[in-house]
Parts: structure tokens; sequence; C-alpha cells
């Protein structure tokens, strides 16, 4: 079963109910620490989100506002962000104390010229190279600010997997866009990732809740917003890295809302966790 409806009241849920029995839908309703929780067949899911919208398209006035599902950081997001904070701290410094930190850049920076040739992991590992400390700190902030929102909605593992995913894909296609002896370093394309997930999850949303359409522009505007304020500080900043990272990322946050009808649960996290430490651990020793 699914979950069509999250933390409502005993009143939200007790009208959630009688809906789904008008409609002859089977349902379940969960008594839980925060609310209740309303459960729908996989296979109803559609029709009974349906039904509920009809119902109150029918009776506007008497529509509880219960269409959004609470978001709460947990304790294990925000641990995860630390984690992941204290890796990229580390990683800067093994490479600042290599015997040629230059060498490193060279080794396992996104080189354009080298990820067209085949070396795939310069995606990865560029990530987690950093020019200087205001470069390092800037990044951690980003990832821990942004990368956490990502994970309160998605689960802290499939959460760091699609930030993972959405840095590693905006600077492969930065690669194939500049075909040149372009290198380009930092996790600020992950970044700017994870403010995509975040702009495409909201706007996938506002046709489940039934908001106005011109309201699917505001999560795309805000995200642009702070490309432009967050991504054009200096000539050495890869722009288009970071743009390519935040499309890659509204494009994740739009699948997830339409492949995921519910926070997986922590099989998936873990397996998601195991598999971004994966494809790390593989990007380090390919190169």
């Amino acid at each position: 079963m699914f979950i069509l409806f999250e933390n409502l009241t005993q009143k939200q849920a007790d009208l959630c109910a009688l809906i789904l029995s008008s409609s002859g839908l089977s349902y379940r309703i969960q008594k839980i620490r925060t609310g209740w929780n309303v459960w729908v067949d996989a296979s109803h899911y559609n029709r009974a989100l349906e039904s509920v919208e009809l119902y109150f398209r029918e009776n506007r006035n008497a529509r509880p506002e219960f269409g959004e599902k609470n978001i709460e950081i947990r304790k294990d997001t925000i641990i995860s962000g630390i984690i992941v904070s204290i890796i990229i701290l580390l990683w800067y410094i093994l490479a600042q104390n290599a015997d040629d930190a230059k060498e490193i850049v060279n080794r396992f920076g996104a080189s354009a010229v080298k990820i067209l040739d085949g070396e795939y992991y310069r995606s990865v590992t560029a990530l987690m190279l950093h020019k200087d400390e205001v470069h390092l700190a800037g990044n951690m902030t980003g990832l821990f600010i942004f990368g956490t929102a990502v994970c309160s909605v998605t689960g802290w593992g499939i959460g760091w997997l699609m930030v993972l995913v959405s840095g590693m894909a905006g600077n492969m296609i930065n690669a194939f866009m500049y075909e040149s002896a372009h290198v380009s370093i930092g996790a600020s394309t992950a970044v700017f990732g994870a403010i995509g997930i975040l702009a495409g999850y909201q706007g996938s949303q506002i046709k489940r809740n039934s908001r106005p359409l011109k309201s699917a522009w505001v999560p795309m505007a805000c995200g642009l917003a702070l490309l432009g304020l967050l991504g054009s500080g200096g000539v050495e900043v890869d722009i288009m890295a970071h743009l390519f990272g935040f499309f890659c990322g509204i494009l994740l946050g739009i699948l997830y809302v339409l492949a995921i009808k519910k926070k997986p649960g922590k099989f998936f996290q873990w397996a998601s966790a195991a598999a971004a430490m994966g494809i790390v651990f593989y990007a380090w020793s390919a190169g």
C-alpha cells in the first residue's frame, strides 16, 4: 500500500475515509505520533487522489488544508549532512598535504578533454577537490543546507545519491559542451544539483496539490535566482557547470515525484548510500 496523505488531524482523516468509502476504494488509517496517515492500494493511488480532489472541487468551502505532506528534518538527516561535510573537509586536507597538489587536480579534475577520452570518473572526483579554504567553506555550507533539505524530502540515502548523480551528470554535460582544455573542480555543481532537485520536486507537486499552474514557476525562479546570486561570483566560477547541475537536479526531482509514491524505508536508504559510496570509491580507484 502507498501513503495517500500524511500527518492529518483526526477530522481530516475521517473525512478522507468517508470520501474513499463512498468511492468504493479500500484504505487504511494509521495513527502515528504526529497525526494520522491514510494508506491506499498501490493500484488505486491515482483513482483515490482523483476522488478526493473531485470532492473538494465540488465542495470548495469544505476543503481542509491537507494536500501537502509535512516535511520533518530528522536526526539521521542532520548526521548524514555532517558526515558528508567532514568527508569533503578531510579530502581537502589530504589533497593539500600531498606532495604535488597540482598533480592531483591534473589527475582527478573535471578535464573536458580527458572526460571525452573516456575518463568519466573525473566527473565524480572533481566534486571533492577545492581550490582554497574559501572555496571549500562555501561548498561545505551549500551541501549541508541544500543537501539535507533534499534528504528531508527523499530520505538521507536516496537524497545524497541524487545530489551526487546531479553533480556528476552536470560535470559530464559540461565537458561535452566545452570539448576543450577546460578543467573544473569543486562540489558546487552538486550544490546546484541539490537546489535543482528541490525545485523539480516542488514544481511537480503543483498538480498533486491543486495549486494554480503559475505557481510551478516559483521554485524554478528561486533556483535560477540563487544560481545567478551564488554562481557568478568571479571569472573562475564555472557558471555552465552550475547551470547543468541545476537542470540535472530538476530532472531528478521530477523523476523522483513520478516514480516514488512515498519516502522509501531504511533498506533503500542504506542501499542508496552504499551505491553513492561505491560510485565515489570506484571513481577514485579508476584514477
